[in-house]
């Protein structure tokens, strides 16, 4: 064998090699320390079996978990949910309600205590649900054990919601815990095996009622997108199946006479205690109208044949949280989609009146221009008015000249604005300059200030001008304004004292100083303050602000700016930048004065003498007869053709009739 395998050479070990073993080893008393653990243990449990009888005799068991038919005496409450108020949904309920009423009325240990339904009320929100509130705080009261309700989406279509208002069930009363039973889901919510199951069918319920909001965002996009618009009922209107609104005659009625009532001048209150008083029914019934009805009635486009889809939108299905659209999604505009209660210009003329600075007990203001004599061109201005901009005045001024007449008007402007320069001279004084009569202007001289949410006239104005009643004019390419007496009579006329005869200084104005601001290219941050120049023919007194020679007002936050820059001070007058323009918007740098006069003033001593006795020459062939003339009354391109005030006034009384 050893031939075999051959020979093998003897294996050596040295003392390193070899490990040296304790006399007492570590596994050794680990075992022992295992074994002794299992002895005891038996042990233990050896004693608990020979004293299970003893054990048994202080042993409570728990009582079976709660179930929806485990015999005991229960009040039971149903509740019922539909989220629109068709005829198929309403159908539901009372198919619920009759259901549930027999199957209590079958089940020996239930007694029915109350239905609860909520009908076209949303599950995603507990806002608007009546019913489910009453409920709620009768379950507070003990007045019944259990809730039985078809399905948890029914209960609600929120998470939070569904959760939290179970467990307010099983806890405002710890000794009287109120459970709901789910019948779809058979779902028990006091048994405690129910609550993963419930905290499922839930989510679904949430998830479903989210996928619904997508539905419902996709229809109306699809909707819109191929002209099928959605449509709804409203005072005035009822809407067919194919998407047609028809015109309710005698709700048309009250429509009718909001609109024509209001830019006659009557106020939406006036208006709410008429139909009040005449008992006009809203489209639900209701009979007591108030100012924010008449109010709303008159914001609606469909009233004057228009369609606007998709106004609103909602941004949260959850909390019912509604906004404006602004194209965050898509919408449209249909106008001339139906037959109009009023015409577009008439629910303009009312939307003017609405954005005016004041009420108007006037109605709304007819667009009027002077359109011959001395003061040919200058276009009527109420200054509370909102239906008229900047391009209304300019429209009304040229309607009444030629193309002829234009050019020269604005090549004389041109002349008086530096830009051009005059070519003729006639006299020796023609390379001279006077200075700017704004310059020597005191408290004691008529002066206009303009602000960009008013216009104030100074007591000087009110002794030059003595009347309870004035007019005021305005050209737009002259950059003029002129006031002149009235009486009230008048359909211009503007009042100029109050009622105990004190002076009116200040006129809000926000529509016409924006057009002024706009016209003559201002800067916003300041006030302008003009001389008046009173002229008086046959006893009739005329006064004049030329806009082309302006004071600026510094404002408070001016005057504490940028103290170190004096150079541009002389003599405590400011030089200011205070026109907009394409290239630069920059505020003043300058302060320590009150007011200041135009930059370019800096650099002369005032306006062409040539120039300044064209103006007055012009002024001067103003004649009484000029001054008394009349404006013509023309179509407002803001607002459109409206029927004459006495045409409105008559549709009023045969409306009033009739109601």
């Amino acid at each position: 064998m050893d031939e075999i395998k051959g020979e093998q050479e003897p294996v050596i070990l040295t003392d390193d090699d070899v490990e040296v073993l304790p006399a007492s080893s570590d596994w050794q008393s680990r075992h022992n320390e295992t074994k002794q653990r299992k002895e005891d243990l038996h042990a233990h449990y050896g004693r608990v079996k020979d004293n299970i009888d003893q054990a048994n005799q202080y042993f409570r068991p728990a009582k079976p978990a709660p179930s929806v038919d485990d015999g005991e005496h229960k009040t039971v409450a149903v509740y019922a949910r539909v989220s629109t108020a068709s005829e198929e949904q309403i159908s539901s309920i009372e198919n619920q309600t009759l259901y549930y009423t027999k199957k209590i009325d079958n089940s020996p240990n239930w007694d029915l205590q109350e239905i609860y339904s909520d009908e076209g009320k949303s599950g995603t929100s507990m806002r608007h649900r009546d019913e489910f509130k009453r409920m709620m705080q009768n379950a507070k009261l003990k007045k019944m054990d259990m809730i039985i309700c078809a399905s948890v989406s029914r209960f609600a279509r929120n998470v939070s919601d569904c959760l939290e208002q179970v467990a307010e069930l099983k806890t405002m009363n710890p000794s009287h815990p109120v459970g709901v039973y789910f019948e779809t889901e058979n779902i028990y919510t006091l048994n405690p095996d129910s609550d993963q199951a419930l905290g499922l069918h839930a989510l679904l319920a949430d998830w479903e009622s989210a996928n619904k909001s997508r539905r419902m965002i996709l229809s109306y996009d699809q909707r819109i997108l191929t002209g099928q618009y959605p449509v709804a009922d409203l005072m005035g209107y009822r809407h067919t199946k194919d998407g047609r609104l028809v015109i309710v005659p005698e709700e048309a009625k009250t429509i009718r006479f909001i609109y024509l009532a209001f830019i006659t001048g009557y106020s939406t209150g006036d208006i709410a205690e008429i139909l009040t008083e005449k008992q006009r029914s809203t489209m639900r019934g209701r009979q007591e109208w108030n100012s924010s009805m008449v109010a709303n009635i008159m914001q609606n486009e469909r009233r004057w044949g228009d369609l606007e889809a998709r106004k609103y939108i909602v941004v949260n299905y959850k909390k019912g949280k509604v906004a404006k659209n602004n194209n965050d999604r898509c919408s449209a505009y249909v106008p001339e989609h139906h037959e109009a209660i009023v015409s577009p210009a008439v629910a303009r003329a009312a939307k003017c009146i609405t954005k005016s600075s004041v009420n108007h007990s006037t109605g709304y203001a007819n667009l009027t221009v002077i359109s011959e004599g001395g003061l040919k061109g200058f276009v009527n201005v109420v200054p509370s008015w909102g239906g008229m901009d900047n391009d209304t005045f300019h429209v009304a001024c040229r309607s009444v000249y030629e193309a002829e007449e234009l050019n020269e008007i604005h090549n004389y402007m041109d002349l008086m604005n530096g830009k051009n320069h005059s070519n003729v001279i006639q006299l020796g004084f023609s390379g001279y300059q006077v200075p700017y009569g704004v310059g020597y202007l005191t408290s004691l001289m008529p002066s206009l200030t303009v602000s960009k949410n008013k216009i104030m006239f100074n007591k000087a104005c009110h002794k030059r001008i003595d009347s309870k009643y004035i007019e005021m004019y305005y050209h737009p390419i002259l950059q003029a304004i002129i006031i002149r007496e009235s009486n009230e009579n008048s359909e211009c006329a503007i009042a100029w004292e109050k009622e105990d005869g004190s002076a009116i200084k200040n006129m809000p104005s926000k529509a016409f100083s924006k057009a002024l601001y706009e016209n003559m290219c201002w800067k916003k941050d300041y006030n302008f303050r003009f001389r008046g120049i009173t002229k008086e023919r046959n006893g009739v007194r005329i006064m004049f602000f030329f806009l082309d020679e302006p004071q600026i007002i510094l404002g408070k936050k001016q005057k504490e700016e940028l103290e170190a820059n004096h150079d541009s001070l002389s003599a405590g007058t400011a030089y200011i930048p205070y026109k907009e323009t394409p290239e630069e918007n920059v505020e003043s740098e300058l302060t320590g004065v009150a007011f200041g006069y135009p930059e370019e003033w800096n650099h002369s001593v005032g306006m062409s003498y040539e120039l300044r006795c064209k103006r007055d020459h012009a002024i001067s062939k103003i004649t009484d007869r000029d001054i008394l003339k009349q404006g013509v009354a023309i179509e407002n391109p803001l607002i459109g053709h409206i029927p004459t005030k006495q045409e409105i006034e008559e549709e009023l009384e045969q409306l009033l009739i009739s109601m």
